[in-house]
């Protein structure tokens, strides 16, 4: 150990007893200091308690006392028993009135007051005096009063005297402790210490073989002990450390190679999983197959590290191979790929894999001279990779990669062009998805055409012989025929008014037929919404009062002339009319309507049972009605709901409903005050 730094010297210390002596005694000092502050503060504390009890024990003993005498106008007792309060010799000055006359009045001599009044002064109670009054009563009447003050200066004499005993303790304590604490510290800490100090410099400098003196007895003996064993094992260390480092050094470089490889490892993980992230966001953001697949089949060739790369998709009506996607392919063998015509267990390393279900591979063409297609070996390829892309175990596609070196691909490259082959089967099963959804989405709206056009024939066709029957009807009741029997004209209105509400449904059924063919457009002209309303009213109050139901109209004033399809805006304020009659009992149905912001707002209400939650969102929806069994009290196709929301919405408008089951319901519309462009529903 002779090639320790010879820099290394005992350095400049300072004295460990006169630190610790200087610690102690500052503790201690602190707490002395706090102690006589707390005693100071409660001795003070003590004498003014013990002041204000004199005092109330002096106004206490005066109450008692004194009564009887003042009531006996006994003035010599009265001022006896004043010179007696004054031998407590903090008091300096009594007073007895009755009103404004004194009776007796004694002070301290040399004590000087100003004029007081029946009131004690605010300078009576301050630093230096201490005041308090109280009536003296006999037989619960007042007939007296008696003011006591008592001096401070005694207490603060008092407190001074406490102060300086105080201090003089607590400085004599700290002397006797600071000088104890020197000896001690320098007999039994600083001196043992110092040759403590002086083996360790000596260890430090590399003299392992220093004497340690170790014959004290306390824990500085045990520390010299420690050191010297310390210092025998620093000898064994120094041997073993030598030994280490050799190995530690080859551990060195063979964990260089082995942080080089976890990163290459690392570099190759992370760039596979980036790719299949651009894979998973192609196969979730497109639809386009072509895009899709071909991102996968050139990660998959760069990651393989292979030379091309062909994404075949499975023709399941003619049973072969059809190549879709080719990567890093000359166009010669692309279409030689497409003549050959691959076929399952054909022989090549697609039909073998898609016979399998399993990856195939051939790892060396030129030793499989009866590869069934030459133009592999002839243009370069060496080693074949073949996955088949299965969808619960349906064929419906295959992936290989091609590399100009033979070989066979290991596990690893297996199992990361099988998770491609994942995305390539889901990719292929989306886009067959979205053309089976294009074709029948074509389909239904061929359909749906063909409905709406049939419907609307069909209404025609209905309503115009409906129309017929109902004009011959109103003939033969208004007797133009003759006269009508009486049974027969009972059963001609039942005919008609069954006649006018089959008319009613096939309107409906017309209108719903004309807005879903986009036939049906606004015939805007300039409307008054009061006569709307009054209108729509009068034609139902037939229909309130056959139920006893009170029709109330509240139109705000001042409406301003709106601009829109006044016909259709009135069917759509006599379907809600005519709903909330037809589901009320009885009760009332109030129409209201009134502006805000270049809007109308109209609403209709009744006092029927109600809607429920779930029903809300659903009653403006075709043919729905809250009843729907087929033994509903209440007729209708149920499109008038969906019918006047249609209408509303073509105004530009919202229609709504606030309802509790049981409390009734509100049906709500807004239209602009002025449509100004005419709308079709599409």
């Amino acid at each position: 150990m002779q090639n320790a730094d010879p820099a290394i010297s005992s350095p400049k210390t300072s004295s460990i007893s006169r630190r610790f002596s200087y610690a102690l005694i500052g503790i201690i000092t602190l707490l002395l200091l706090a102690f006589a502050a707390v005693v100071i503060v409660y001795d003070i504390h003590r004498i003014q308690s013990d002041m204000e009890k004199r005092l109330d024990s002096a106004i206490a003993l005066s109450q008692n006392s004194l009564p009887i005498p003042l009531w006996n106008m006994d003035y010599m007792v009265v001022n006896d028993f004043v010179e007696a309060l004054f031998l407590d010799e903090t008091i300096v000055y009594i007073r007895i009135y009755w009103k404004d006359q004194v009776i007796t009045e004694k002070k301290r001599p040399g004590f000087q007051l100003a004029e007081i009044a029946t009131d004690i002064p605010a300078q009576l109670n301050g630093a230096q005096l201490k005041a308090k009054a109280s009536d003296i009563t006999f037989k619960g009447d007042v007939i007296s009063r008696i003011l006591i003050v008592m001096s401070r200066e005694k207490v603060k004499k008092q407190a001074l005297v406490q102060l300086y005993g105080t201090i003089a303790l607590v400085i004599l304590m700290i002397a006797a402790i600071w000088i104890t604490s020197l000896f001690v510290t320098q007999r039994y800490i600083s001196s043992p210490l110092l040759k403590l100090q002086a083996s360790a410099s000596m260890i430090a400098r590399g003299d392992l073989d220093a004497a340690v003196d170790k014959s004290s007895g306390d824990e500085i003996g045990v520390l010299a002990q420690h050191l010297d064993i310390m210092r025998g094992s620093i000898k064994e260390l120094f041997a073993a450390l030598h030994e280490s480092k050799e190995k530690l050094e080859e551990h060195s470089r063979t964990l260089e190679q082995k942080v080089e490889m976890r990163t290459r490892e690392l570099g190759q993980s992370v760039e596979e999983l980036t790719a299949l992230g651009d894979v998973s966001r192609a196969v979730s953001s497109t639809l386009d197959l072509e895009t899709v697949l071909t991102s996968i089949v050139r990660h998959a060739v760069q990651l393989s590290k292979t030379d091309a790369g062909t994404i075949y998709e499975f023709d399941e009506q003619e049973e072969v191979f059809i190549p879709r996607i080719n990567y890093g392919t000359q166009k010669a063998y692309v279409k030689a790929l497409r003549e050959a015509r691959l076929r399952v267990g054909d022989g090549t390393v697609i039909g073998q894999a898609a016979a399998r279900g399993a990856p195939a591979q051939v790892p060396d063409l030129a030793a499989a001279s009866d590869y069934p297609h030459p133009h592999a070996r002839q243009s370069g390829y060496r080693a074949l990779l073949a996955l088949p892309l299965l969808r619960e175990n349906r064929l419906i596609g295959g992936l290989v990669v091609r590399r100009r070196s033979a070989g066979e691909f290991p596990t690893p490259v297996v199992n990361l062009l099988q998770t491609f082959a994942a995305q390539s089967v889901l990719a292929i099963h989306n886009a067959r998805l979205f053309r089976e959804i294009e074709d029948k989405g074509r389909e239904l709206q061929i359909a749906n055409k063909h409905k709406s056009e049939f419907l609307a024939n069909m209404s025609h066709e209905l309503r115009t012989p409906l129309n017929a029957i109902l004009g011959y009807t109103e003939l033969i009741l208004d007797n133009i025929y003759g006269e009508v029997p009486e049974k027969i004209e009972d059963v001609l209105k039942r005919l008609e008014k069954n006649g006018r509400y089959l008319l009613s449904l096939i309107n409906d059924v017309l209108d719903l037929s004309k807005i879903e063919a986009g036939q049906l457009t606004l015939s805007l002209q300039e409307y008054s919404l009061p006569v709307v309303i009054q209108t729509v009213v009068a034609s139902v109050e037939t229909l309130a009062a056959e139920k006893n139901l009170d029709l109330e109209l509240a139109v705000a004033d001042g409406l301003p002339m709106g601009r829109g399809d006044e016909q259709r805006i009135a069917q759509v304020i006599l379907n809600l009319i005519g709903n909330a009659i037809k589901f009320t009992s009885q009760g009332k149905v109030q129409v209201e309507a009134s502006v805000a912001d270049q809007t109308f707002l109209i609403s209709v209400s009744d006092t029927g049972p109600g809607i429920a939650a779930h029903d809300q969102k659903q009653i403006f929806e075709e043919f729905h009605q809250v009843d729907g069994s087929s033994t509903r009290k209440k007729g209708g196709t149920g499109l008038g709901l969906s019918i006047s929301k249609k209408i509303v919405d073509m105004h530009g408008g919202r229609i709504w409903v606030e309802s509790t089951p049981g409390q009734g319901a509100t049906f709500r519309f807004s239209l602009p005050v002025r449509v100004e462009k005419k709308r079709k529903q599409s």
